[in-house]
């Protein structure tokens, strides 16, 4: 099981949601997932409140535009067929993305390790499983969902895994971790809204200290 705390972007080029030079704000973005803590990490990381989306360009061809339902309905499929939501400062014109998230059904979810002495991740008592890495973050929460079909590439399970790709070296501010993770919880709590289990995901409003 691959955890982008440690591991890489699946991103596949920058195809934006939104006209250049448009953008949208902090709290805009993700299909408005972002709520206000969220919004302000996200605006200390990266220095601006001027951003430009897009949801990638999976295999479904569907909309660019990421959402909150495609999410959940694309959480049982392949990797290149799952929506993303990747965000980008308005004006960059390198092609990668400040933060890049999706979600997936899982049939299992780590336990979470004892902090190492010299380790460069951080754990949260988030849902079951919370860790930020040199490259982002992930978090698996309770959140039973049923496969949409008997061929489907995952089938029913009893967890959600959220994933971040954002590494830290492209980040500002001095508290990036609690920023990344402050991000990929507000946006898993409303997957969960989205799913009906956010009674059992255990994702608080307010992310408490690691």
């Amino acid at each position: 099981m691959a955890l982008l705390a440690g591991g890489c972007s699946g991103h596949s080029g920058k195809g934006k949601s939104k006209d250049p030079g448009t953008g949208v704000t902090a709290s805009e973005v993700c299909d408005g997932a972002f709520d206000t803590s969220a919004a302000e990490a996200l605006r200390r990381l990266a220095g601006t409140d001027t951003f430009d989306e897009s949801g990638g360009s999976n295999a479904a061809a569907e909309s660019p535009t990421f959402s909150l339902e495609n999410a959940v309905r694309q959480l049982h499929d392949s990797y290149e067929k799952r929506s993303a939501c990747w965000v980008y400062k308005s004006g960059d014109d390198s092609g990668e993305p400040l933060l890049e998230i999706r979600f997936l059904a899982s049939r299992t979810h780590p336990s979470s390790p004892k902090k190492q002495s010299g380790s460069t991740s951080s754990t949260y008592p988030l849902g079951l499983y919370a860790r930020v890495g040199p490259n982002g973050a992930d978090l698996f929460f309770r959140c039973p969902t049923e496969a949409p079909s008997r061929d489907a590439f995952i089938g029913d399970t009893k967890y959600v895994k959220g994933e971040l790709f954002s590494p830290a070296g492209k980040m500002r501010g001095d508290n990036v971790d609690k920023d990344r993770m402050e991000i990929l919880n507000s946006v898993s709590r409303k997957v969960a809204q989205t799913a009906d289990c956010v009674s059992e995901a255990g994702l608080p409003a307010d992310v408490p200290s690691r």
